[in-house]
């Protein structure tokens, strides 16, 4: 039986970033996950990383018909799925290898295997018992399933399977218009498909606000994906190696043939064979862990984070819990709590943070707001795409607490925004600032002079 002062279960974002942090800092730390290939998590291995690595080869055909009218000369028939796939594998294996040297060097030290709470302080990996002072549970999420379409991994697939494909399908549907579903609705469109997106509510990317939502989908239209909203898949079949798809929409029914279905529904956390029940831990019926303020579950030896937990299911506010349980270990003065910037790299982009006006709505808080559509700067233009708009949101006092940006490279210049929400700043603390033109980024700039 081996002993440590920390085990964590998972090596995502969450995991590999507090093993990395308690190591440092003096503890002996065990990393636990079900094989070499996972370090890095779901957002290494098939989600972050291969999908934006994905979307960035897309976007280079997305954009080549503005740039050939402007004179560049050249092909876009025959893209290889194929040779992009060797690529990102390519790309995934040296990150992965890297992380892992870092961890090594770091001290920390691995264990590959399930593993399985036996008590409050061990768990069982192959034929090992392994006790800890503190666990942390990290083994973020897995593909929710849809309730008709089950995954076959042939004319039904997830967004994992999408990088095993060897052929582009004709006709795609995709189902559920969140962030990933709207991101591959792209990939698939740019690289030839014809694409319909569905989603059951009645907008796509539902949790922001009505504008950015209907910005999107009206440079989807553009782009020739085809969108159904209010939209469910009642029944389906197969015939002559087609997918054929009944869709319900406002009481009417109607259906589609096509070659793949992408279920991109969401993700529910991986926490149902671990043994929670052994450790004393609580989850609710969702599969959530149960936590305090200071991630700590209903055994206090145990600590949850990362997409096990009710809290955003993004990779950077993984790592940042990371650093607050490992502040909270370490005895350190804990972080400041922090905005939460939300990114989707779709075409035109989008990205959040802080309040939206649908949040405000509903609290009842009153506010101001300052918007500038990005067809009135140059720089949108010049990279071939002036779609989409900056939102900057106020409170009485003029201290900005959000923004909502649509347009091309918005998920960079979200990160500005969150700054200044953070450092508490006013509107005319960033108009005393200097930004350099002609950018992307002095669209925040711009939106604040009116």
């Amino acid at each position: 039986m081996k002993k440590y002062d920390i085990c964590i279960i998972g090596a995502g974002p969450a995991g590999y970033k507090a093993a990395l942090i308690l190591a440092k800092n003096g503890k002996n730390v065990l990393l636990i996950d079900k094989n070499e290939k996972r370090i890095g998590g779901t957002c290494l291995n098939e989600g972050c990383i291969p999908a934006k690595n994905y979307l960035e080869s897309a976007n280079y055909l997305g954009k080549f018909s503005y740039f050939a009218s402007r004179g560049l000369k050249g092909k876009t028939d025959d893209f290889d799925i194929r040779l992009l796939k060797t690529k990102t594998d390519e790309l995934l294996d040296t990150l992965r290898l890297g992380l892992q040297k870092k961890l090594s060097i770091g001290g920390v030290k691995f264990e590959y295997g399930e593993a399985v709470f036996i008590s409050k302080n061990e768990v069982k990996v192959n034929d090992k018992i392994i006790q800890a002072d503190k666990f942390i549970i990290a083994t973020g999420s897995i593909h929710k399933e849809h309730p008709v379409l089950a995954i076959d991994e042939k004319y039904i697939i997830s967004s994992k399977e999408v990088f095993k494909l060897e052929k582009l399908p004709k006709d795609i549907l995709v189902v559920g218009a969140g962030a990933i579903g709207c991101e591959f609705a792209n990939f698939f469109n740019f690289t030839g498909s014809n694409v319909h997106l569905c989603e059951f509510t009645s907008s796509i990317l539902p949790f922001e606000d009505k504008d950015v939502s209907d910005t999107v989908q009206r440079e989807y239209k553009k782009q020739g994906i085809k969108v159904d909203i209010n939209t469910t898949v009642k029944e389906y079949g197969i015939i002559n190696k087609k997918i054929i798809i009944t869709f319900e929409k406002n009481g009417k029914t109607f259906d589609g043939a096509f070659d793949k279905v992408l279920i991109s529904i969401g993700r529910i956390p991986n926490t149902k064979q671990i043994g929670l029940d052994k450790a004393g831990v609580k989850s609710d019926e969702r599969g959530f862990v149960e936590i305090d303020s200071l991630y700590k579950t209903t055994n206090e030896h145990i600590y949850a984070i990362g997409d096990v937990v009710a809290t955003p299911s993004l990779a950077h506010m993984a790592s940042y819990e990371a650093k607050k349980i490992a502040f909270d270990i370490l005895k350190f003065v804990p972080l400041k709590e922090s905005v939460i910037p939300n990114v989707v790299f779709a075409t035109p982009q989008v990205g959040s943070v802080g309040e939206n006006e649908k949040s405000l709505k509903e609290k009842e808080i009153p506010y101001n707001v300052k918007k500038l559509f990005l067809k009135s700067l140059g720089m949108p233009k010049i990279k071939g795409n002036d779609s989409g708009f900056v939102k900057l949101l106020f409170d009485e006092r003029e201290f900005l607490i959000g923004a909502s940006l649509v347009g091309y490279d918005m998920t960079e210049i979200i990160n500005q925004v969150a700054i200044c929400i953070n450092a508490k700043l006013k509107k005319d603390d960033i108009l005393s600032m200097i930004f350099a033109h002609p950018t992307m980024s002095e669209s925040f700039y711009k939106t604040l002079e009116g």
